[in-house]
């Protein structure tokens, strides 16, 4: 199976390096200074296991490795528009696109039952572009649960997380998301497949929404936010607005909000995707992980008190900061 991956932060880096140690040989498609401390150092990936240095292929013109059979998009949510001249020409029309992203996706609203149906949901695909570029039933989603963090010039360093959920979005089932699942099972990471992916998706944003955001607040790490019962009660606050957006959806939540702060605390002291953007000055995916369920919760009328309140203070810190961008 030919492989492009589209992204080298932390999620790309970490399937490219276990993808390449397992012999598959994954395309990595990277930029700028990236890409030079790639091609001069390799890709090391560190866990509490084991180290390795791999040289994976690696480029930033894609356009003449043509159609992929998979392609692994990685980048943040709100680079993916950007990203489309990088990812379009390693497209054929069997090609699959596994989106290895955080938030609220694309093409949740696609071809789902209901009143909802084909909302283009404008926090993470403002100009509709997403929506009408992908072909949902070439779409394999993924809830990403991997905890990892770059270290320059370029090691992944993991925390322990290394699980992908991913499943169809439409009916019926690709027949080739479970030759994805053996490949990245293959290479040492755990891949369920699921026959109902958005609700995997929504269980995943249950804790990112409140984390993240905080996170960028707080400077805290996820084991301090946890244990501090103020932060904590805001966070409990938040899920509470998103559960009832969930029911709203028909998708319940397969876990406790309890349960979810307690599996956040097993992480320990792991600094959030979107405080590792902040602290190095990047925009954050603000939009996509907590503006995108304040859409949608708008949308169904179901409470987003508290979801906004942090909205705001995190959007004002990142813009004083220089790390907001707004959909547009």
């Amino acid at each position: 199976m030919r492989i492009a991956i589209v992204g080298a932060g932390a999620i790309g880096g970490m399937i490219t390096a276990l993808l390449t140690k397992a012999g598959v040989d994954p395309l990595l498609i990277a930029r700028g200074a990236t890409l030079a401390a790639i091609r001069q150092h390799g890709l090391t990936y560190e866990d509490a296991q084991d180290r390795f240095t791999c040289h994976p292929r690696v480029t930033d013109t894609p356009a003449n490795q043509g159609p992929q059979d998979l392609i692994i998009i990685a980048v943040k949510a709100h680079q993916i528009e950007a990203a489309l001249p990088m990812i379009t020409p390693l497209m054929g029309p069997k090609t699959q696109v596994l989106t290895a992203i955080n938030g609220l996706p694309w093409w949740f609203f696609q071809e789902i039952d209901g009143s909802e149906s084909n909302t283009v949901v404008k926090s993470v695909d403002p100009n509709g572009t997403l929506f009408q570029q992908f072909n949902p039933s070439n779409i394999i989603g993924c809830a990403v649960y991997l905890a990892a963090e770059v270290v320059p010039p370029y090691t992944i360093k993991s925390s322990g997380g290394n699980r992908l959920v991913i499943g169809s979005i439409t009916q019926p089932p690709s027949p080739s998301r479970s030759k994805v699942s053996s490949i990245l099972e293959a290479s040492g990471m755990v891949c369920p497949l699921s026959e109902n992916i958005r609700s995997d998706v929504l269980n995943k944003l249950m804790g990112n929404l409140w984390a993240n955001p905080l996170s960028v607040v707080t400077g805290a790490t996820l084991d301090v936010m946890t244990n501090d019962p103020d932060v904590s009660r805001i966070g409990r606050r938040m899920m509470e607005e998103f559960t009832a957006l969930c029911l709203a959806l028909n998708f319940p939540p397969s876990i406790t909000i309890d349960q979810r702060l307690k599996g956040g605390l097993r992480l320990g002291a792991f600094r959030t995707s979107m405080l590792q953007d902040f602290d190095r000055g990047r925009a954050i995916e603000l939009d996509a992980i907590l503006g995108a369920a304040i859409e949608v919760a708008d949308l169904l009328k179901t409470p987003s008190e508290t979801m906004q309140m942090v909205y705001a203070l995190t959007r004002l810190r990142a813009e004083t900061a220089g790390c907001y961008q707004k959909p547009i």
